[in-house]
């Protein structure tokens, strides 16, 4: 006596199996090409804070040589850049260092896009610098 209809649940179990095996597939190729979006994402934006930290370095060092460095660092900046939120900020402090007058700049840029913190487009980098300035001692010239 033959099995009948073995062939059959053999065929639908095969076709089962490879259905899967092809979900997990695409899946799995999905997940890549977000990750290789991200990474895309992620240089674009931490040039894009680089790009603000300059910025602000070349503001901080036109303020220096045109004798107003008071006026070097303003408040937080926030604009748009290459599609990139920016958000550049700069803090001094005043050091002597052997009777020279030297200030010390630190300039923070972030970039972000995508929405909000946490949504699956969302990038944001951060770049953090340090500029120093000297005056010679007495009278303040660079």
């Amino acid at each position: 006596m033959r099995p009948r209809g073995f062939a059959i649940v053999s065929a639908l179990f095969l076709i089962v199996a490879l259905a899967a095996l092809g979900a997990a597939v695409a899946q799995f190729v999905s997940v890549q090409q977000v990750s290789s979006a991200q990474d895309v994402q992620g240089s674009r934006a931490l040039s894009a804070a680089r790009a603000g930290a300059e910025w602000q370095v070349a503001t901080v060092l036109a303020a220096e040589v045109s004798g107003t460095p008071q006026y070097a660092c303003g408040a937080p900046a926030n604009f748009t850049f290459a599609s990139f939120n920016l958000a550049v900020s700069c803090a001094h402090s005043d050091h002597s260092e052997e009777g020279n007058s030297v200030r010390m700049y630190r300039i923070t840029s972030a970039a972000s896009a995508g929405g909000a913190l946490g949504s699956l487009g969302y990038v944001e980098r951060q770049v953090f610098m340090v500029v120093a300035t000297c005056r010679k001692a007495p009278n303040g010239d660079l």
